[in-house]
């Protein structure tokens, strides 16, 4: 069976030009971004699939759900997280640094496939203690996006606590659980004091460049395509 390539996809789809590229795991955060994003550009949608998360049908759950306010027309990606990067990653302690290293890399392909100049995370003010999201993380990753002309977008980071995400979606009559992917990996997570955090940090900041910079290089498996029409039943 033929896969569909990235370039396949964005042509068979016509994305429209100037469109956001989110990552959306279906969680609170990602929805959130969403929901604020296509206020003012069409969306693509990026999932990641992996060993390591189960539960794709409750983001399809939650595709439903969104079905009923964004256009129906837009796009929903998912992609097989991509283990070789084209660089180095044998220095990565067991934090979510890596699996955000690939997260970046699926998204700047996307977004290079359909045209796109903005890559949105559903980062939020009371997660910015993990490390992919402290001020440091998002500082470098939004120095080393804008060498390769992309735009990183945070638009839920004003929010303070979780609270505040269920209240959000609450009000927008949204299901206010977390309808995403269990990442069985996380649980196995170490801390990191400030100097083991600056090492990490940078060194994903360089990998990530490195990637970027061979982003034609690495093998982009798209393993389902549709429209949020699809799920509105």
């Amino acid at each position: 069976m033929h896969k569909l390539s990235l370039s396949e996809a964005a042509d068979r789809e016509q994305v429209p030009k100037g469109c956001n590229v989110i990552m959306f795991s279906g969680g609170r955060d990602s929805t959130l971004a969403a929901l604020r994003s296509h206020q003012t550009d069409p969306l693509v949608l990026v999932t990641i699939a992996a060993p390591h998360l189960i539960g794709l049908d409750l983001v399809r759950r939650r595709l439903g759900e969104l079905s009923q306010i964004l256009p129906s027309t837009t796009l929903w990606i998912v992609v097989r997280q991509p283990n070789e990067l084209a660089t180095d990653t044998s220095f990565y302690e067991q934090t979510c640094l890596p699996c955000h290293h690939a997260y970046v890399v699926v998204g700047s392909a996307v977004a290079a496939a359909v045209k796109a100049r903005t890559l949105t995370f559903g980062y939020v003010g009371y997660q910015n203690v993990w490390p992919e999201q402290t001020p440091l993380a998002i500082n470098s990753l939004r120095n080393v996006l804008e060498k390769y002309g992309i735009e990183l977008a945070l638009p839920v980071q004003d929010i303070a606590s979780r609270d505040d995400a269920i209240a959000a979606l609450d009000r927008l009559g949204i299901h206010s659980g977390s309808l995403e992917q269990k990442c069985i990996r996380q649980v196995t997570n170490v801390e990191l004091d400030p100097d083991r955090l600056r090492s990490q940090v940078e060194l994903w900041e360089s990998a990530i460049g490195k990637s970027l910079a061979a982003l034609d290089q690495i093998a982009i498996e798209v393993l389902e395509v549709a429209r949020l029409g699809a799920f509105n039943d």
